[in-house]
């Protein structure tokens, strides 16, 4: 259940964060720092691949966990990339390519469910008939 739940949420956070660099280079208002378009499309090749890997195979939990790592390391690198060196006001498009702290305690939550629902071991019990 916990798999799926991550599954589709990177799927949802790809996708946003795609559409969103996509509209923001696509109206050529770009304010943002490029550390931050490079931070942000390395969590989107990242998730695209995953994507594929789920068409083509399975994915494990610990790929998914890595996604989170990734994109929580991202958004600290984002935001402490637009304090240092960016004043500009931004939207609704921008924070969905910076993220928020809302997406580093989502990631951080998930990546803790991953380890220690991977430190027990399910047994199942047939029953003879």
């Amino acid at each position: 259940m916990l798999k799926k739940i991550m599954l589709y949420l990177m799927m949802l956070e790809t996708a946003g964060k795609f559409l969103s660099l996509t509209f923001i280079f696509s109206t050529e208002i770009e304010h943002l720092p490029v550390a931050v378009y490079i931070s942000t499309g390395i969590v989107i090749l990242f998730g695209i691949g995953l994507i594929c890997k789920n068409i083509i195979s399975t994915i494990a939990t610990k790929e998914l966990a890595a996604y989170y790592a990734v994109m929580s390391m991202s958004v600290v690198l984002n935001l402490i990339f637009m304090k240092l060196f960016s004043r500009a006001e931004l939207g609704f498009f921008d924070f969905a390519v910076i993220g928020t702290i809302l997406d580093i305690v989502i990631g951080c939550t998930l990546i803790i469910l991953a380890i220690r629902e991977s430190k027990y071991v399910r047994v199942r019990v047939k029953n003879d008939v």
